[in-house]
């Protein structure tokens, strides 16, 4: 599944826990999502946005860098009986998910003390509150980052969702991020070859999140030859030289304003590569009063694969877009591309 549909996925998880919460169901019953992926991905980044969907708060519990004694609780000493702490990172109240992040990268017995977590939702005799959800992530062994192999009660506690790099989902959530129009359009057109290519043996390659931060790189104040090696540092050197060529022909871009300003008759490039970037400015220059004039040009588009795109963008950077009068009727003509975008 893609990120979007592992956010929805998730989502409908975490509710579906919290209705059996308020039921009183036991907490053995509820489901334990594990997203697995390559780095990079965004998986944190959903996890973070579904709670924010919910309203409540996440707690990373770093299992990989914990000794198993702190983990478990430091023992202590009490009118004679040796207690475990409660740990300082295990929540004592609220509501929120407790997120066991890159939780293949932990040793054997903390995966074993986290499979308790996992199961019973707590660390000894100290509890989770019956408002929290635990939610695991973690890459592959073939990933080469520093995983173990999981113990088979462990993954059998779990419910297992296998999540894949899309450049048309990263497009939309990038796009109400407010990333660089170009670099989103870039990323739609060379999809295939440069939105997620995972090496293990690079110190850097592209992935969604190095492009979210090839985005802010583009914003540094220096000069092209500085700024382009440090996208070549974010992203690697390959995906760097192509995206330099795709922001040339950027610079030789049809003007977007003449084109808002008599859409009727304006051209339209014929190679993709200049589509992918001019599709990409309209939806970054879409506002309510212009979106009526994008869309007529849109539409004269001969494949309207591109135009949905544009729409896509353009709504997810600016959601008011949706109750204009222009979204409502392109959406109602395109329903069929809409829904399967």
């Amino acid at each position: 599944m893609n990120l979007a549909e592992f956010e929805t996925v998730l989502l409908e998880i975490l509710r579906h826990n919290q209705r059996l919460a308020d039921a009183g169901a036991p907490v053995t019953s509820f489901l334990i999502p594990m997203a697995w992926g390559d780095p990079g991905l965004g998986k944190t980044t959903i996890v973070e946005a579904v709670a924010a969907t919910l309203g409540w708060q996440v707690i990373q519990a770093d299992l990989a860098t914990r000794d198993p004694a702190e983990l478990g609780g430091m023992p202590w000493v009490e009118n004679g009986r040796a207690i475990r702490c409660r740990p300082d990172w295990l929540p004592d109240s609220g509501q929120g998910i407790l997120f066991l992040d890159e939780l293949p990268q932990a040793g054997v017995a903390n995966m074993n003390i986290g499979a308790t977590l996992v199961r019973e939702h707590r660390i000894g005799e100290h509890f989770l509150p019956r408002g929290w959800m635990v939610v695991c992530a973690g890459n592959f062994q073939h990933n080469r980052a520093g995983t173990s192999a999981m113990p088979s009660h462990l993954r059998n506690r779990l419910l297992h969702l296998t999540v894949e790099a899309d450049a048309n989902a990263w497009a939309q959530w990038a796009s109400r991020k407010g990333l660089d129009p170009m670099l989103i359009a870039y990323n739609r057109f060379r999809a295939a070859e440069y939105h997620h290519r995972f090496c293990a043996t690079s110190n850097a390659y592209p992935t969604p999140r190095s492009w979210e931060m090839g985005s802010q790189v583009l914003g540094l104040d220096l000069p092209e030859a500085l700024r382009r090696e440090c996208l070549d540092g974010t992203v690697g050197e390959a995906a760097g030289a192509d995206f330099a060529g795709f922001r040339q022909v950027c610079q030789s871009l049809p003007d977007v304003q003449a084109i808002i300003a008599d859409p009727t008759t304006a051209p339209i490039p014929s190679d993709a590569m200049t589509l992918y970037a001019l599709i990409g400015a309209l939806a970054y220059n879409a506002r309510p009063g212009n979106f009526a004039a994008i869309i007529t040009y849109l539409d004269r588009l001969p494949e309207q694969e591109f135009a949905v795109a544009g729409v896509l963008d353009a709504t997810a950077r600016d959601e008011t877009l949706r109750l204009t009068t222009a979204y409502t009727r392109w959406a109602a003509a395109h329903g069929e591309l809409l829904s399967a975008s």
